[in-house]
């Protein structure tokens, strides 16, 4: 494979050794996946760059069970992530938005929501109409969820979900400060992942790079704990200082090679599992540097990619696939 020496629009130059170091996960994603690298455009904004647009409307897009609300309004996020949502703060409400969606084409839906005081989504009376939106509506339904606990997990699964994305979170500090939840711990996290292995749910864990006010902090000890819950997928996202309290948005997010060698870490740790970008990452030049090495790190996917991403893509031999869905949906056959 060709390692590239430079692009038009990078910021500054390639760091060679880690491209170097990066191509090793690259023969491992190739081993286990083939050449298949998949690009995503989920329907919640309009996204075009001159090599990379979806033509057809949107088919997947995120509710929010709580609207713009957040209880917890932890520093990194302070809810905006929610913004974009569609808001269904009731279960017939739920209900009426998947019909409306259904009916305009739309064939899979996130469901999330802020948090209580305890790190949870409350998703509990919400149930059976997850279900209707599953098995009534045929929708391909998804929930992203905060901790969990054993009334969540078993009534998601008899819910029917699709998936369940869960945050995970590797340092007790970034937890009790960023999280606002002194009163958690790592160990609340794996026990939620443990929750819904048991109950057999396909989980897509995230790992937001930076988290701990832009430093990698517990990132790496989040992914070798999501190692051992043989999870469906693994999204990997980078840290918005500007989504964030005042504290987040003056803080420069971890640089491209810092975020590349979590990249890297996450591909040797997981290499059966597919792995992904997320869309949550810095836009600016520094985001095509930070793709660029995403793919020579052997990730499976990339989720509104950088211009020139997914020409770059073709030229080093992978195929890309367009896909308007969520990235987590990576682990489903619609792909």
């Amino acid at each position: 494979m060709r390692i590239i020496q430079n692009l038009e629009g990078v910021s500054s130059p390639l760091n060679q050794e880690l491209l170097e170091e990066l191509f090793e996960g690259f023969k491992v994603r190739e081993e286990n996946f083939g050449k298949k690298v998949y690009f995503y455009s989920p329907g919640f904004k309009h996204y075009q760059v001159e090599d990379f647009y979806i033509a057809t409307g949107p088919k997947f897009v995120d509710v929010s069970i709580t609207g713009k609300n957040c209880e917890l309004m932890c520093d990194h996020c302070a809810s905006k992530i929610l913004w974009h949502m569609i808001p269904a703060t009731t279960p017939e409400e739920l209900k009426r938005v998947g019909e409306e969606l259904k009916a305009k084409g739309i064939e899979g839906i996130l469901i999330s929501g802020g948090s209580n005081k305890d790190g949870v989504v409350e998703l509990y009376p919400f149930f059976e109409a997850i279900a209707y939106l599953k098995k009534e509506l045929g929708l391909i339904t998804t929930c992203h969820v905060g901790l969990v606990d054993r009334e969540l997990a078993k009534g998601l699964k008899e819910a029917g979900v699709d998936a369940v994305l869960m945050d995970v979170i590797g340092d007790d500090r970034t937890i009790a400060e960023v999280y606002k939840l002194p009163h958690k711990s790592v160990k609340d996290y794996e026990e939620s992942l443990a929750l819904l292995k048991e109950y057999n749910h396909k989980i897509v864990p995230h790992v937001i790079i930076g988290l701990h006010y832009g430093k990698i902090l517990g990132e790496y000890r989040a992914i070798d704990m999501i190692s051992k819950f043989d999870p469906d997928g693994l999204v990997l996202v980078v840290v918005m200082p500007y989504y964030g309290k005042a504290r987040f948005q003056l803080l420069p997010p971890p640089t491209p090679e810092e975020c590349a060698r979590v990249f890297l870490h996450a591909r040797l740790k997981l290499p059966k599992t597919p792995v992904v970008i997320g869309c949550a990452r810095p836009a600016g030049p520094e985001r095509i540097k930070m793709d660029l090495y995403a793919l020579y790190a052997g990730v499976n996917g990339i989720t509104f990619p950088a211009e020139g991403i997914l020409t770059h893509a073709k030229e080093i031999g992978l195929e890309p696939v367009v896909s308007p869905n969520c990235c987590s949906t990576v682990i489903l056959p619609i792909n």
